[in-house]
Protein backbone atom coordinates (compact mmCIF):
# COMPACT_ATOMS: atom_id res chain seq x y z
CA UNK A 1 0.00 0.00 0.00
CA UNK A 2 1.23 3.64 -1.17
CA UNK A 3 1.05 5.16 2.24
CA UNK A 4 1.37 8.72 0.46
CA UNK A 5 -1.26 8.20 -1.77
CA UNK A 6 -3.50 7.08 1.06
CA UNK A 7 -2.51 9.87 3.08
CA UNK A 8 -3.83 12.13 0.28
CA UNK A 9 -6.99 10.12 -0.45
CA UNK A 10 -7.90 10.44 3.47
CA UNK A 11 -7.03 13.93 3.35
CA UNK A 12 -9.67 14.45 0.45
CA UNK A 13 -12.16 12.14 2.48
CA UNK A 14 -11.60 14.52 5.42
CA UNK A 15 -12.11 17.44 3.18
CA UNK A 16 -15.59 16.25 1.48
CA UNK A 17 -17.01 15.61 5.39
CA UNK A 18 -16.30 19.49 6.14
CA UNK A 19 -17.72 20.41 2.65
CA UNK A 20 -21.28 22.09 2.71
CA UNK A 21 -21.90 22.47 -0.53
CA UNK A 22 -23.08 19.26 -2.34
CA UNK A 23 -21.70 20.02 -6.11
CA UNK A 24 -18.28 20.51 -4.44
CA UNK A 25 -18.64 17.58 -2.19
CA UNK A 26 -19.73 14.95 -5.03
CA UNK A 27 -16.30 16.12 -6.81
CA UNK A 28 -14.42 14.82 -3.81
CA UNK A 29 -15.96 12.08 -2.82
CA UNK A 30 -15.36 10.90 -6.57
CA UNK A 31 -11.96 11.76 -6.17
CA UNK A 32 -11.38 9.61 -2.63
CA UNK A 33 -14.05 6.78 -2.82
CA UNK A 34 -15.03 3.75 -5.08
CA UNK A 35 -18.99 4.48 -6.77
CA UNK A 36 -20.03 1.39 -4.97
CA UNK A 37 -18.17 2.29 -1.59
CA UNK A 38 -20.36 1.92 1.14
CA UNK A 39 -20.34 3.34 5.41
CA UNK A 40 -21.77 1.03 7.40
CA UNK A 41 -23.27 2.86 10.07
CA UNK A 42 -24.88 1.40 13.30
CA UNK A 43 -27.91 1.11 12.07
CA UNK A 44 -28.05 1.95 8.26
CA UNK A 45 -25.61 1.61 4.97
CA UNK A 46 -25.01 4.38 3.16
CA UNK A 47 -23.94 3.34 -0.26
CA UNK A 48 -22.51 5.57 -3.41
CA UNK A 49 -21.90 9.18 -3.85
CA UNK A 50 -25.62 10.36 -3.57
CA UNK A 51 -26.52 8.15 -0.61
CA UNK A 52 -22.59 9.39 1.59
CA UNK A 53 -23.19 12.71 0.68
CA UNK A 54 -26.97 12.68 2.51
CA UNK A 55 -25.35 11.19 5.33
CA UNK A 56 -22.69 14.19 5.67
CA UNK A 57 -25.03 16.96 4.53
CA UNK A 58 -26.90 14.95 8.04
CA UNK A 59 -23.63 15.53 9.97
CA UNK A 60 -23.99 18.87 9.29
CA UNK A 61 -27.15 19.10 10.60
CA UNK A 62 -26.99 16.96 13.71
CA UNK A 63 -23.04 18.63 14.27
CA UNK A 64 -23.47 22.03 12.89
CA UNK A 65 -19.68 23.66 13.43
CA UNK A 66 -17.81 20.63 13.57
CA UNK A 67 -15.51 18.84 11.71
CA UNK A 68 -14.66 14.92 11.74
CA UNK A 69 -10.85 15.27 12.21
CA UNK A 70 -8.15 12.69 12.10
CA UNK A 71 -6.52 11.46 15.54
CA UNK A 72 -4.22 9.00 15.42
CA UNK A 73 -1.40 7.74 12.82
CA UNK A 74 -2.33 4.69 10.41
CA UNK A 75 -1.79 1.08 10.92
CA UNK A 76 -2.18 -0.70 7.91
CA UNK A 77 -1.96 -3.87 6.96
CA UNK A 78 -2.79 -4.87 3.36
CA UNK A 79 -6.03 -3.28 1.74
CA UNK A 80 -6.79 -2.39 5.46
CA UNK A 81 -6.36 0.85 7.10
CA UNK A 82 -7.72 1.77 11.22
CA UNK A 83 -7.44 5.29 12.32
CA UNK A 84 -8.85 7.25 15.34
CA UNK A 85 -10.81 10.12 14.35
CA UNK A 86 -13.05 12.97 15.97
CA UNK A 87 -15.63 15.70 15.64
CA UNK A 88 -14.40 18.52 16.70
CA UNK A 89 -15.65 22.26 17.09
CA UNK A 90 -14.07 25.30 15.96
CA UNK A 91 -12.62 25.89 19.14
CA UNK A 92 -10.96 22.37 18.46
CA UNK A 93 -12.97 20.89 21.92
CA UNK A 94 -13.68 17.11 21.15
CA UNK A 95 -17.48 16.34 20.55
CA UNK A 96 -17.30 12.71 20.06
CA UNK A 97 -14.21 10.12 19.23
CA UNK A 98 -14.18 6.73 17.30
CA UNK A 99 -12.21 4.74 15.07
CA UNK A 100 -12.67 3.61 11.61
CA UNK A 101 -11.97 0.62 9.31
CA UNK A 102 -11.58 1.15 6.14
CA UNK A 103 -11.08 -1.06 2.87
CA UNK A 104 -8.42 0.17 0.29
CA UNK A 105 -9.37 -0.91 -3.44
CA UNK A 106 -6.81 -1.55 -5.80
CA UNK A 107 -7.56 2.03 -7.53
CA UNK A 108 -6.16 3.55 -3.60
CA UNK A 109 -9.68 4.95 -3.02
CA UNK A 110 -11.95 4.05 -0.13
CA UNK A 111 -14.28 1.49 -0.38
CA UNK A 112 -15.50 0.75 2.36
CA UNK A 113 -15.67 2.59 5.63
CA UNK A 114 -16.47 0.95 9.20
CA UNK A 115 -16.93 3.64 11.85
CA UNK A 116 -17.23 2.66 15.51
CA UNK A 117 -17.91 5.89 18.04
CA UNK A 118 -16.90 5.29 21.46
CA UNK A 119 -18.95 2.38 21.75
CA UNK A 120 -18.29 -0.17 24.71
CA UNK A 121 -19.04 -3.97 23.95
CA UNK A 122 -21.79 -5.52 25.92
CA UNK A 123 -20.43 -8.16 28.32
CA UNK A 124 -19.54 -11.94 27.69
CA UNK A 125 -22.58 -13.50 27.67
CA UNK A 126 -23.24 -15.63 31.00
CA UNK A 127 -24.29 -18.60 29.14
CA UNK A 128 -20.50 -18.91 27.27
CA UNK A 129 -17.82 -21.31 28.64
CA UNK A 130 -15.35 -19.58 31.14
CA UNK A 131 -12.62 -21.00 30.00
CA UNK A 132 -13.01 -19.45 26.50
CA UNK A 133 -13.53 -16.05 28.05
CA UNK A 134 -11.79 -12.85 29.63
CA UNK A 135 -13.84 -10.49 31.98
CA UNK A 136 -13.49 -7.26 30.11
CA UNK A 137 -10.25 -5.45 29.45
CA UNK A 138 -9.35 -1.56 30.74
CA UNK A 139 -9.85 0.78 27.15
CA UNK A 140 -6.11 1.50 27.43
CA UNK A 141 -3.59 -0.93 28.91
CA UNK A 142 0.13 0.90 29.37
CA UNK A 143 2.56 -1.27 29.07
CA UNK A 144 5.46 1.08 30.22
CA UNK A 145 3.56 0.17 33.74
CA UNK A 146 3.40 -3.31 35.78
Amino acid sequence: MNTAKLIEVLEVYFEAFAEHDPSRRAELLAKCLTPDCAILGHSHVFAGYAAISDKIAGFHTNFPDCRLVLASGLMTFDNIVRAANAIVRRDGSVVARGESVSEISPDGRLCRIVPLWEANLPPVPASWPAHLAVQSLPKILDATKP
